[in-house]
């Protein structure tokens, strides 16, 4: 007699899962296009963010995070590690070491917010940068929120995919093949009094599925003064790589024969 009573409940469950299966779901140009306006719309062009982060199983760490339109990105971690980004490359610089560049990825959690003026274009060029097949795509649940799923069916877990906030039009998640192993980053809790569209409550990156580090926002801060030179690197040269150090001169005075002609090398230093 039991298994009869809840045999209405089971049917209206599947009756909802198949209605949410069979949602339909707008061309992926039509979603990005929303994102990046939803994004412009903030008119946000420097952000703050005071947020507490775990690496693994490490103490919390006060992070301090910069955020400018466009492109530039100051992290400053604790004890003296400074993190920078421009123009898609992120450094690290910390107890005295010298700048070392940062996986590809290491940008992509602050995209969408130092990039304020990007186009949907922007997002479906990077998402197919990733190999992730914008015309494979799913409606599943993330935390609280109904989330958009491009690239994967929704219970497929091990291959590039981005969600976002189907309502809202805000990113929830990006996850990347980085060699064998897969990135998974995470903006969790959207629309706080702390960060409202701005920021997330929380942000999260993990591999292969064990938390990388954690960070929970405390305070969020638009409008605040950020010069140039909070984004530079000292040891970064406009290459992009740490500049050479000093060395003996790269050129002494000596005598060389070119096509039967003697010709005089000067001693040259290096700037």
């Amino acid at each position: 007699m039991r298994k009869k009573r809840f045999r209405p409940v089971v049917l209206v469950l599947l009756m909802l899962m198949a209605s949410t299966a069979m949602a339909y779901i707008p061309p992926a140009s039509f979603l990005l296009n929303q994102l990046a306006d939803k994004r412009t719309k903030t008119g946000v062009r420097r952000l703050k963010v005071t947020m507490r982060c775990r690496r693994g199983q490490q103490e919390l760490v006060e992070h301090k995070l910069y955020l400018k339109v466009s492109g530039q990105v100051r992290r400053e971690r604790g004890k003296g590690a400074v993190e920078i980004c421009k123009s898609g490359k992120c450094w690290l610089r910390g107890g005295g070491k010298k700048p070392h560049k940062l996986p590809r990825w290491a940008y992509l959690p602050y995209l969408y917010f130092v990039e304020g003026e990007a186009k949907g274009s922007r997002w479906l060029a990077l998402l197919q940068s990733l190999n992730l097949n914008t015309k494979v795509h799913a409606i599943t649940r993330f935390h609280s929120r109904v989330a958009v799923v491009l690239g994967a069916k929704s219970w497929e877990r091990d291959r590039p995919q981005f969600w976002l906030d189907k309502d809202r039009f805000v990113p929830l998640r990006l996850m990347l093949l980085e060699g064998k192993s897969l990135v998974d980053i995470q903006w969790i809790e959207w629309g706080t009094k702390t960060g409202g569209d701005w920021f997330p409550s929380v942000m999260e990156i993990r591999k292969d599925g064990t938390v990388v580090e954690r960070c929970e926002v405390d305070e969020v801060t638009s409008g605040v003064s950020m010069p140039e030179d909070l984004f530079k690197l000292i040891g970064v040269g406009r290459s992009g790589y740490p500049d050479p150090p000093p060395s003996e001169p790269c050129m002494r005075i000596s005598r060389t024969r070119l096509s039967g002609r003697w010709f005089t090398a000067e001693r040259v230093d290096r700037p």
